[in-house]
């Protein structure tokens, strides 16, 4: 790699040990993906804060770089493993949250802002169209890149981590324009509706292509389906982004292909508790669910999973306390598929519409999963 001035000063330890290791690593993953060069972006985003991904060698590295490193970009971060503070309805260890926030002040300490959360596109970090940044979490990275117009790749904790302290990260990969035009094309050629249908499609794409792909038939899809979209293209494969094109000839995916789709992701004929919210849901959408209910209860056990600037909304709008008199609790900051969340219900089987919940509570905690649209789950499961 090329190197300007500042970056080999930076790289020799001129500017103290934190930026020197962040260097360290960068030039590592440029030199390993055939960068020539660093890039400046506008943001990081880093996963790697859930304590259950990253244990006490994580915690005690994350403390040490906090002596050192500082955030030179607007930096935010991952869900959690355990709320912060609280008690919404689900006893998490206590050692768990004494050591989840640790973390996330060692994060603090560097500079992170905002609330733990998975979707920083919906405002707390939200770059403008064609900006670079470094973002870790792959729902993000699919939807930023397809939708939002952001540039990023794939990183991993540690890399968006280090992009974060020097503000830079090797131009390679979504960072160049050439790379991200569709290399293939799918054809979707029935009417998909709802989170279920769509993180089928994202399940399709994922195990079937690598890189990125142009999808025609999905014009008019919501921002919530989109959402399961990308969640879902960003769980099943290594693919960082997809294209929304008007009209394309290519591999097809209609009736036959959503359902043998739906079926590796949805496993189980009912399901002993409901969770929503991975990606987390925002204040709109859980807004629209407490609308829904219009007076109804739930007749199962039902969890929210927003991030914090939404949960605090809610609770000034009075929908939250509508939802908790419904037997809905909502939980900020929190995970709700690496965190054993059905461990700490006791349930083997889920009610969800997220093919990226699907995969991970399988995964971690050995569950069934049932699919189901958000609307027919209050149908399904209200008095």
């Amino acid at each position: 790699m090329i190197l300007e001035k500042d970056e080999e000063k930076g790289l020799n330890g001129e500017y103290g040990e934190g930026i020197q290791s962040a260097y360290r690593i960068l030039v590592a993953v440029g030199k390993a993906m055939g960068a020539e060069r660093m890039i400046r972006i506008t943001s990081a985003h880093i996963s790697g804060v859930n304590y259950h991904n990253i244990g006490d060698a994580g915690l005690d590295f994350l403390e040490d770089m906090s002596r050192t490193s500082r955030f030179s970009v607007k930096t935010t971060i991952n869900p959690c493993g355990a709320p912060l503070e609280g008690d919404y309805g689900i006893e998490f260890p206590k050692d768990l949250v004494d050591s989840q926030l640790r973390i996330v002040n060692a994060f603090r300490k560097m500079g992170a802002q905002g609330s733990c959360n998975c979707v920083p596109f919906e405002g707390e970090n939200a770059p403008q169209r064609g900006e670079h940044v470094s973002w870790a979490e792959s729902n993000a990275v699919v939807y930023g890149n397809s939708i939002a117009g952001i540039m990023t790749n794939r990183e991993s904790g540690l890399s968006a981590l280090a992009a974060a302290v020097v503000g830079k990260t090797p131009y390679y990969g979504l960072h160049i324009e050439e790379n991200r035009k569709p290399k293939e094309f799918v054809n979707v050629t029935i009417k998909l509706d709802g989170g279920p249908q769509f993180a089928a499609l994202g399940y399709f794409l994922g195990r079937r292509f690598r890189d990125v792909v142009g999808i025609s038939g999905i014009n008019g899809a919501t921002h919530t389906e989109l959402k399961a979209l990308a969640a879902s293209v960003g769980t099943y494969g290594p693919m960082g982004m997809f294209g929304v094109v008007q009209n394309g000839t290519g591999v097809e995916f209609g009736k036959a292909e959503l359902e043998e789709s739906l079926a590796k992701i949805s496993d189980s004929a009912d399901g002993e508790a409901i969770v929503l919210g991975c990606p987390f849901l925002s204040a709109d959408e859980v807004s629209q669910f407490a609308r829904s209910l219009k007076g109804r209860t739930m007749v199962k056990k039902t969890y929210l999973f927003t991030y914090r600037s939404s949960f605090d909304e809610l609770k000034a709008s009075g929908y939250y306390d509508d939802l908790k008199r419904a037997g809905v609790e909502i939980l900020p900051d929190v995970c709700p598929t690496l965190s054993r969340i059905p461990e700490l219900l006791g349930v083997r089987s889920i009610i969800t519409d997220s093919g990226k919940a699907s995969f991970y509570m399988k995964a971690s905690s050995k569950v069934g999963i049932k699919m189901m649209k958000r609307e027919d789950i209050i149908s399904a499961y209200s008095k």
